[in-house]
């Protein structure tokens, strides 16, 4: 694997901040520990919170403006996709303290979830160029998909409760109510008819809290891994759901997985959609499609890629 480093001299940086974490977490101590180590840097930084619904991928825009090395999303997974989205084929770094239910992006890189060490990561990180992916114009930087988890990431969108026990909760229920539609699915001169719990699009392994639906994503391979779940007995799902966790999901006979640069999806009818847990309403015909090296990430010693 060739993977991209880039040598970025960073100088003048911008934390951007979702206020509204919702789980156990204080975005202002967040803040004072930012300031504790980065007034000891030579280097110029600011902090902004984000005070609405696509606010972050405004103030990352502004940024790249105005000269800002690297731009940090303080938040989960929701507001890391609103501020790279705004430094998309720039030459701006995206740095992550992460402070998310899920934290998936921040799992699939290796960079810690206490944030002290995230904060300290980015005061000297190795920069690589990742992929991005795209879904009928929405971008996604780690998970896209329709059927099962887009229900599931609208549901939790709705929910007054953050954090795993939920979302687990949520996803328990609909795993065994949900009922699959025959999809049209098109890649590479192919043609599959598919009757999918899941079909979702990896641009990284895991969806968060250490469940890999795509062991072998990578960020910077230039292709799209398309998983699709095909049905599976409620008593089979049960027992093998530990290969969720333990990165052996693909054993299963009942999950196929492609690599494609580009793929269309054609379904019965409109629905939702998500894009790293994010949800929106879509129409019948879906295209999802990798636009390779787009992104400068800041990442550490760790990271596997």
């Amino acid at each position: 694997m060739n993977h991209r480093v880039v040598e970025v001299d960073i100088r003048k940086v911008l934390f951007i901040v979702n206020p509204i974490f919702r789980i156990n977490r204080n975005p202002d101590r967040i803040i004072e520990w930012i300031r504790e180590s980065w007034s000891k840097e030579e280097k110029k930084y600011e902090i902004v919170k984000t005070a609405h619904r696509g606010h972050g991928t405004e103030l990352a825009k502004q940024a790249v403006k105005d000269g800002y090395d690297m731009v940090v999303a303080v938040g989960g997974d929701g507001t890391i996709n609103e501020i790279a989205q705004g430094l998309i084929d720039t030459n701006t770094v995206l740095g992550i303290i992460p402070a998310g239910s899920g934290n998936g992006f921040a799992r699939n890189m290796r960079i810690p979830l206490n944030h002290k060490k995230a904060i300290k990561l980015l005061q000297s990180p190795s920069i690589r160029q990742i992929d991005v992916g795209r879904i009928n114009g929405h971008y996604f930087f780690n998970i896209a998909g329709f059927g099962l988890d887009a229900n599931i990431s609208t549901l939790f969108e709705h929910s007054s409760m953050r954090g795993p026990i939920p979302y687990f909760l949520i996803a328990f229920r609909e795993f065994f109510t949900y009922t699959p539609q025959e999809v049209e699915i098109h890649f590479d001169g192919r043609e599959l008819r598919r009757e999918p719990i899941l079909l979702c699009f990896a641009n990284l392994p895991e969806y968060g809290v250490n469940a890999v639906i795509a062991p072998n994503a990578k960020p910077d391979d230039g292709l799209i891994d398309v998983c699709i779940l095909n049905p599976i007995s409620k008593a089979k799902a049960v027992l093998n759901i530990h290969k969720l966790f333990n990165g052996s999901v693909d054993e299963l006979p009942e999950l196929e997985i492609y690599q494609t640069e580009k793929v269309m999806i054609r379904r019965p009818a409109p629905g939702p959609i998500h894009t790293d847990g994010d949800p929106h309403q879509e129409g019948e015909t879906l295209t999802v499609e990798v636009l390779p090296q787009k992104l400068l990430v800041a990442l550490g010693e760790e990271a596997p890629w």
